[in-house]
């Protein structure tokens, strides 16, 4: 009985022993045979992070991108603000001459003559003033690309391009809402001008000259202000600018995670911390 249980435990440590020897005798031979090829060791580093060229080309080409739609978008919005100058300077001539017309005609005047005269006078004033003002201010746009060129003459870094890119987008939204501003006046002209050919032909005392000259003004709105309800619905150029720019920008690489572990020790014991940055 003795026997039997020493050549048991015998066999029990020899089957204990055999796979540690073989392990050490596949690492002394370097048989990795069955090790699949697809196992990563556990020591290994994986680079997943994209290298930082990247981000400076997505730098260099934005920043030429942005270039080239500020230029274009100076370029336009000064053309059509010297059209919009000549627009107001000779409408404002018109009216004011239509106005002395309707003024200094012979006697008798009736108060549907001054009545006309003094409408004349006001909107050819303001038509006058705008265009004025329209031909002497400067565009935000211009001060804009000024500003950018000095900046690209010397180099431009990442958050002044996002600095330029949020003054482009804030454009956008101003001249949007001043596209709309423009929109609803263009109607109110256009429904003022109905309501005078509607009423010019209703009094019986007016005369040829007040009938035509109904005519003519109810009919020059009409047309002005269904001209600009309908232009008003074409971006302007900075709305545009903007729209190719979120359309034709690269991506820019996003913020890295970084991780570590260190040692903790406490009075509870010993272990390992963790700690994130992103």
């Amino acid at each position: 009985m003795r026997l039997t249980s020493t050549w048991l435990l015998i066999l029990a440590l020899l089957w204990a022993v055999a796979p540690a020897t073989l392990a050490s005798a596949q690492e002394a031979t370097g048989d990795t045979s069955e090790i699949a090829e697809d196992e990563t060791p556990a020591g290994a580093e994986v680079i997943t992070e994209e290298p930082d060229a990247l981000g400076r080309d997505a730098l260099a080409y934005n920043a030429e991108l942005l270039d080239q739609l500020l230029e274009r978008s100076s370029q336009q919005t000064i053309r059509e603000a010297k059209f919009g100058a000549a627009a107001g300077i000779t409408g404002g001539m018109i009216l004011l001459g239509l106005s002395a017309w309707r003024l200094i005609e012979d006697d008798p005047q009736s108060q549907h003559s001054r009545g006309l005269g003094v409408m004349f006078m006001t909107l050819g004033m303001a038509d006058l003033t705008l265009g004025v003002f329209a031909a002497t201010r400067i565009p935000h746009e211009k001060h804009r690309l000024d500003r950018w060129q000095r900046a690209r003459k010397n180099g431009i870094t990442d958050i002044e391009l996002a600095h330029f890119e949020g003054e482009l987008q804030s454009a956008h939204e101003t001249r949007e809402g001043e596209r709309l501003l423009v929109r609803w006046g263009g109607l109110t002209h256009a429904l003022a001008g109905l309501m005078v050919l509607a009423f010019t032909p209703i009094p019986d005392s007016m005369g040829g000259a007040d009938r035509v000259s109904g005519y003519v003004i109810g009919g020059v709105f009409f047309a002005v202000g269904i001209g600009t309800f309908a232009t008003s619905f074409r971006p302007t150029p900075s709305e545009k600018a903007w729209h190719d720019y979120n359309t034709q920008k690269m991506p820019m690489p996003g913020h890295e995670f970084h991780w570590g572990l260190a040692p903790s020790i406490s009075k509870q014991g010993a272990g390992i911390s963790f700690g994130g940055m992103f």
